[in-house]
């Protein structure tokens, strides 16, 4: 391998590993935005239900509609209360792989269109990072290693006077 392609190797492993790091790192700094976005969500649910419950919301339904409009709304707050109570409950290490098991696809989407990038610099997140970089390279070191497999090996050559017995 000559030195223009071990430097590019060099730079390769480089940005992957920069670049996977960086993109794990975002890991908890999301979470943690839609942690806030759920607990807005669960908030408006609970608001909801009790609003259809008294009759300030829906006031032309009967009382049995409103029951069964109650019951509904109820099942999507305890729908959001668990999801709620699954990520907040795990330690900060887990939370983004619980967010990712529990996460509300509407509330996730939300979350990501208005989501900005931050330097996080909490245990967590340098705990991502690490992890990032280290998968990074290790799919970088998986796509380069069928080129090595192409490449033409030089002839080795024999010293003049050196024989084997």
């Amino acid at each position: 391998m000559g030195w223009a392609s071990r430097k590019a190797d060099n730079l390769g492993s480089a940005v992957c590993g920069g670049a996977g790091g960086m993109g794990l790192s975002q890991g908890p700094a999301f979470t943690q935005a839609y942690m806030q976005r759920l607990g807005g969500h669960l908030d408006e649910a609970r608001r909801t239900v009790e609003k259809v419950r008294e009759g300030e919301l829906l006031p032309w339904l009967s009382a049995l509609d409103r029951e069964q409009a109650v019951s509904e709304f109820s099942a999507r707050v305890s729908e959001l209360e668990a999801a709620y109570e699954a990520i907040a409950g795990a330690s900060p290490l887990v939370q983004p792989l619980m967010m990712m098991r529990h996460a509300d696809t509407d509330i996730a989407s939300r979350t990501l269109e208005f989501f900005t990038p931050a330097l996080p610099l909490d245990a967590a997140s340098l705990v991502y990072t690490a992890a990032g970089v280290v998968l990074a390279l290790i799919v970088y070191e998986i796509f380069k290693s069928p080129a090595f497999l192409f490449r033409k090996k030089k002839p080795t050559r024999h010293l003049r006077g050196s024989h084997r017995l």
